[in-house]
């Protein structure tokens, strides 16, 4: 008997979270669901006014803070940003310059001994 209700309290403490989730709506009430709370990498070009960011998919960005983009107008690069999909719009958190370099595995290594 003991045992069983151990068993059932556990069920229920699992599919407690589960039941709670169905009901609440998205997101924390907060912020609106659209705007994106990790930053995500973007690769595309930046226009020549610093402006407008086009990912590689052709989605064209508003930037709003473009003076982390100051130097690398007309420019592929990729960036790490936030997103605000209602307003068509990234706010950039960081930049690098996508590098040329092809990682290849090297079969000698020690990861790859046993």
């Amino acid at each position: 008997m003991k045992r069983l209700s151990m068993a059932a309290l556990a069920l229920l403490l699992c599919a407690s979270p589960c039941i709670r989730a169905r009901g609440a709506p998205f997101g924390d009430g907060t912020r609106p669901a659209a705007a994106s709370t990790k930053g995500m990498n973007l690769s595309g070009k930046v226009s020549d006014d610093g402006k407008i960011f086009t990912a590689d998919d052709e989605n064209d960005w508003r930037v709003t803070n473009t003076d982390l983009l100051k130097g690398f107008e007309g420019r592929y690069i990729v960036v790490k940003c936030r997103m605000d999909v209602s307003k068509q719009a990234i706010r950039v958190l960081s930049v690098e310059e996508p590098s040329d370099t092809k990682h290849t595995a090297h079969f000698g290594d020690a990861a790859f001994r046993r």
